[in-house]
């Protein structure tokens, strides 16, 4: 019995599906990806893209025109490939890592069944946002920030922990006894380390936090122009807090922009203050907490000594007290107690 392939209803009375062998299928197939890589190179019109200049070299020994260089998409990372003059590309004075405004046409490759999107150049430059400088510092500070550890440290659930204070060197500075102030002594003046570094200076500022080797961490500083802060992005600063096994604690007096450190550290205060605040009632509940338990152990442990007191019996219907029984001369004064209470019913 032969099996019949109903017609698709656009097909008119008479008509029959065509028969078709697999090499057709995919000649079929194949022309059709022409067809769509055709138009593709047809497009005359030029684009400009935004993005950052990948790592290339000298991949295309047939073409020795040309690089082959990718482009990044900031936002998600995706790439085109593009194919630049090496003239032009050798005189823009363009780095990988860069961000840079590309003006060329769009075109497609056909290879094996599949197709790739290509730009061909016609000029490269700079993204006019942004400065140079700032884009090339901006780009490794990125790329490390993927790669430091992200693990979030709890407070140290201690009631009396030990704190390292990295503050400003300045004699003017008041910022360590804002925080001091705020922290009521909650941490003993034995277990506070102070450390005063030159607040300018990422190294001394990574030196001391890697030095640190208290429960909490806490760096502070007042506030300032905006480009005093810039410290705080540096890749050493940001390097160090992420290794540092303490409870990180940044108090910065610049509310205007956020630092890349406030988002390494565990707690971010708006001011030295507000850090030494938070450390200080964090340890407050803490100690809070203890005392519930000691108080709550200290009541079963009455309870557990009254319960097994009253099922006990001594003579004469009296019982001795727990504490009577741990104490050798008061024994013996509880003995005469009960001898003569015996002698006085017997008499």
């Amino acid at each position: 019995m032969d099996t019949q392939i109903p017609a698709s209803a656009d097909m008119k009375s008479g008509e029959h599906a065509p028969i078709l062998r697999p090499a057709q299928v995919e000649r079929l197939f194949a022309d059709g990806l022409n067809e769509i890589t055709a138009r593709i190179c047809g497009w005359a019109f030029p684009v400009t893209i935004v993005g950052v200049l990948g790592r290339y070299s000298d991949r295309a020994p047939k073409s020795p025109r040309y690089y082959q260089v990718p482009i990044e998409d900031i936002a998600d990372g995706s790439t085109i490939q593009m194919d630049i003059d090496k003239a032009v590309m050798d005189g823009s004075g363009i780095e990988s890592g860069d961000q840079v405004r590309v003006v060329g046409r769009i075109g497609a490759n056909l290879f094996r069944g599949e197709i790739s999107l290509r730009v061909n150049a016609l000029a490269i430059a700079f993204d006019g946002d942004l400065s140079v400088d700032r884009r090339r510092q901006e780009r490794p500070v990125l790329d490390l920030l993927r790669r430091l550890p992200r693990n979030r440290h709890a407070f140290p659930e201690q009631p009396d922990p030990t704190l390292t204070l990295i503050h400003s060197a300045a004699s003017e500075a008041r910022v360590a006894d804002d925080f001091l102030t705020a922290l009521q002594d909650r941490v003993s003046a034995a277990r506070r380390v102070m450390v005063p570094v030159a607040m300018n200076d990422p190294a001394r500022i990574a030196s001391a936090i890697r030095e640190a080797g208290t429960a909490i961490v806490a760096v502070v500083r007042g506030g300032g122009a905006a480009s005093d802060f810039l410290v705080f992005d540096h890749p050493d600063v940001l390097e160090a807090l992420a290794h540092c096994r303490g409870h990180r604690v940044l108090g910065l007096g610049h509310s205007a922009d956020t630092t890349l450190a406030e988002l390494v550290v565990d707690h971010a205060a708006i001011t030295p203050s507000a850090a030494g605040q938070y450390v200080g009632d964090y340890i407050m509940k803490i100690r809070a907490a203890r005392f519930r338990e000691q108080r709550e152990a200290e009541q079963r442990r009455m309870d557990s000594m009254a319960s097994s007191g009253s099922g006990s019996s001594g003579s004469a219907g009296l019982a001795l007290p727990d504490w009577l029984k741990e104490h050798t001369t008061l024994k013996l004064l509880g003995l005469g107690v009960l001898l003569g209470l015996v002698l006085a019913r017997l008499l």
